[in-house]
């Protein structure tokens, strides 16, 4: 099975469904062909070992003389009383009751003419789904993690009192440490290197920071390139696209070694000294 995307639960995918991030598409289309603009496709999701029909993926057709400049933009689309919609709504229903009560508080503000937020899930509840291929190229696998998962391993990070070089080193290349045979631990970790690895393809193996491909002189037979956690895996458990950068060894070390802050608006890294560096690739944060 291979990765075609990974989702936190949020309001959207539990009600309606969820829109391909643009940064991703060309990996995405590699998975899924491409479809003409307007154009819908039928697939099926396997969840818990149930299928679920009917569900559609669409290239949005919107008026591309207005926005001439827009990328394409796939979406995956199921009404709210759709059996997958009502399923995931089950599997996190915490969520579910979290985003229902904001959605009264939100409602009530409104009446008001008060502007209300985006709903944010809090961390400790925080739940994730991956989306794999499966033999069948319209039907996918979805794999949920869910928030006892990522607080059972939180607690087991602190246990083995683990460094983050050391971790990633774990998450990405070491399959016989005692602590990955767990199954919730090897299922985080099977999703982690899949996210990191499909980035690495994105970049085609270059360096964020400094755009080389590093193993040109050596013959590029293999490929030598790392993915690092922008905000610490062993703290925030965050293992989606958007924290995390891929770096060449080098720039990977530097980053351990001196703990610069990464701007996502400017996208640079401040250092302590006020040095600041910036990167030359950038097509996912």
């Amino acid at each position: 099975m291979d990765l075609i995307y990974v989702k936190d639960i949020d309001k959207s995918l539990l009600y309606q469904g969820f829109t391909i991030r643009t940064s991703l598409l060309k990996y995405f289309m590699e998975k899924f062909k491409k479809l003409a603009i307007g154009e819908n496709r039928k697939i099926s999701i396997i969840l818990n070992h149930k299928i679920y029909t009917d569900i559609q993926v669409i290239n949005q057709n919107f008026n591309r003389e207005k926005y001439p400049n827009h990328p394409e933009m796939y979406q995956v689309r199921y009404s709210p009383q759709h059996e997958f919609s009502q399923a995931l709504r089950m599997l996190f229903s915490e969520i579910t009751n979290y985003v229902d009560y904001k959605l009264v508080q939100n409602n009530i503000l409104k009446t008001q003419g008060i502007k209300t937020p985006n709903i944010k899930i809090p961390e400790e509840i925080r739940c994730s789904i991956a989306f794999y291929t499966t033999e069948n190229p319209n039907v996918w696998e979805a794999i949920p993690v869910y928030a006892t998962e990522f607080n059972q391993l939180k607690n087991e990070i602190a246990q083995y009192s683990m460094t983050e070089p050391d971790f990633e080193n774990l998450l990405l290349n070491d399959n016989t440490a005692h602590i990955i045979q767990e199954s919730h631990i090897n299922k985080i970790r099977k999703l982690n290197k899949n996210v990191c690895d499909n980035l690495k393809k994105i970049y085609a193996y270059r360096c964020q920071i400094c755009g080389q491909l590093i193993t040109i002189p050596y013959g590029n037979e293999k490929k030598v390139i790392d993915a690092h956690h922008i905000d610490p895996f062993i703290t925030s458990l965050n293992n989606n696209f958007n924290n995390i950068i891929i770096l060449c060894p080098n720039h990977h070390r530097i980053i351990h070694a001196y703990n610069p802050i990464f701007r996502l608006k400017t996208k640079d890294f401040l250092y302590p000294n006020g040095y600041k560096e910036g990167l030359q690739l950038n097509l996912h944060l």
